[in-house]
């Protein structure tokens, strides 16, 4: 390049899925005291957001002001964690609860993405129920209307990770506070979209397969509720009505102690979880823009065949 200084006007390497997975996972298992030290200030920030809703009257307000400051912790720990990947510890901010700019332009990127997402899933959901009806999938006596179900969301999941491929370089850029814009992290990924969505559904289906498995462990150890049986049987009929409370619900509230244990272990996994994600999107940011970080720094090797010289912080 001419000018290191300056994004390159496309890719400038291939991704290689395996590896990028792999590393992924490997930035996360092998850092776990930084994870933590990463989502320190998110998670005083739901604590804190735990003790305010308790003096909020119940309802909606209460339930959206949770919605928010929850997604606000998640893009917290998402400006740390991808300086730490990117940055190397030192990135890590001195103070705990810092915002500054970056957070409020990852939050707000992250809103204009969330809602990109759900306006897509009307769109794949139309061509997720046209498929499994061709398929006959839909409806049949045998199949039930599980897989045309399943078909819907596969397919919703597909096109979520899409656009988070395409789009999803914008987040490490603004960590490392790089003058960075959407139309950029799209010039970026063209003829790479199927390699990082692949990346993404390789890291991310596990993560949200594990994630659900062990809701349903503790739905049914600490609450006593079994979702197993709530839902249909291979081949079944989706239930019309709700089930009688004896059937599926304790007759007993659950504890504090049950509660508090629950919303604790969903905070650490969404974290590691998050990590996983982060992880991934700065690993193939950084191999398809070729950023390199201004001095040393103790990152994880990025997934490419040739390293990129220049010692200039930026592309």
């Amino acid at each position: 390049m001419s000018n290191p200084n300056q994004p390159p006007p496309q890719a400038v390497a291939n991704l290689p899925i395996g590896e990028t997975v792999l590393g992924a996972f490997a930035s996360v298992a092998g850092q776990l005291g930084l994870v933590a030290r990463a989502a320190k200030g998110a998670f005083l920030l739901l604590v804190m957001a735990s003790l305010i809703s308790l003096a909020l009257p119940a309802g909606g307000s209460s339930s959206l002001f949770l919605v928010l400051v929850s997604f606000a912790a998640t893009c917290h720990f998402g400006v740390n964690w991808c300086r730490v990947m990117l940055l190397g510890p030192a990135g890590l901010p001195a103070r705990a609860l810092i915002w500054r700019e970056p957070h409020w332009r990852f939050f707000g990127h992250g809103l204009l993405l969330f809602l990109v997402m759900m306006l897509l899933t009307l769109p794949m959901t139309f061509i997720g129920s046209v498929l499994a009806g061709l398929l006959g999938l839909a409806g049949t006596a045998d199949a039930g209307p599980g897989l045309g179900v399943a078909l819907v969301l596969l397919l919703v999941f597909v096109g979520v990770l899409y656009v988070l491929a395409r789009l999803g370089f914008i987040f490490p850029a603004i960590a490392v506070e790089e003058s960075y814009d959407l139309r950029l992290a799209w010039q970026h990924t063209a003829g790479q979209g199927a390699r990082v969505t692949a990346a993404l559904f390789a890291a991310g289906l596990p993560v949200v397969l594990a994630q659900l498995a062990l809701t349903a462990f503790l739905f049914d150890s600490l609450f006593d509720i079994s979702i197993t049986q709530m839902l249909p049987a291979p081949g079944g009929e989706l239930p019309t009505a709700a089930p009688p409370p004896s059937d599926s619900l304790p007759q007993e509230a659950p504890s504090v102690f049950a509660v508090l244990l629950f919303d604790l272990v969903a905070a650490v996994t969404n974290f590691l979880s998050f990590a996983v994600l982060f992880s991934l999107l700065c690993l193939a940011f950084r191999t398809c823009t070729g950023w390199v970080p201004a001095g040393p720094a103790s990152l994880p090797a990025a997934p490419r065949d040739e390293d990129r010289d220049g010692s200039n912080d930026g592309f």
